[in-house]
C-alpha cells in the first residue's frame, strides 16, 4: 500500500479568484495574446469584479448592437477592442494607466563607439 503523499509544488501556485475572473472574461472577448490577457488581470484587481463585469456586459451590448468601428472607419473593433475602448473612455486617468501602462522594454543595446585613434601618419623619405 502506498503511503506516499503527493505535496504540491512551490512553484504552483492556484489560481486567486481575481485570476479566475480575468480568464472567464479574456474568453468571453477571444483574448488569447498575453498582453491583453495581463491588462484584463489588472483591471480586475485595480477595478474589481463588479466594475470590471459592468464593462464586459456593455461591451457585449454593443456587440449586439453592431459593434463600435476604428477611427479610420476601415473595420469594427473586436470584442477585446471595444472593452478596452471602455476602459480608456470611462475610468479615472490613474486607474487607466495602471491597468494600460506599457511595460518597461529594455531599450535595444547601444553599441559602443570605438575609439579611433588616428593612425600614424608615415613620414616621407625625403
Amino acid at each position: 500500500m502506498d503511503t506516499t503523499e503527493t505535496i504540491p509544488s512551490a512553484e504552483h501556485t492556484p489560481p486567486t479568484g481575481d485570476e479566475i475572473a480575468a480568464d472567464e472574461i479574456a474568453a468571453q472577448l477571444g483574448e488569447t495574446e498575453p498582453g491583453p490577457c495581463k491588462q484584463l488581470k489588472r483591471a480586475v484587481r485595480i477595478l474589481g469584479t463588479a466594475r470590471v463585469q459592468a464593462i464586459l456586459d456593455q461591451t457585449l451590448e454593443t456587440e449586439r448592437a453592431g459593434g463600435l468601428m476604428l477611427p479610420d472607419g476601415s473595420r469594427r473593433r473586436t470584442p477585446g477592442g471595444v472593452f478596452f475602448y471602455l476602459i480608456r473612455t470611462s475610468v479615472e486617468p490613474k486607474e487607466r494607466y495602471k491597468i494600460l501602462r506599457p511595460h518597461p522594454t529594455p531599450p535595444p543595446a547601444q553599441p559602443q563607439e570605438a575609439t579611433q585613434e588616428t593612425p600614424p601618419v608615415p613620414e616621407a623619405d625625403g
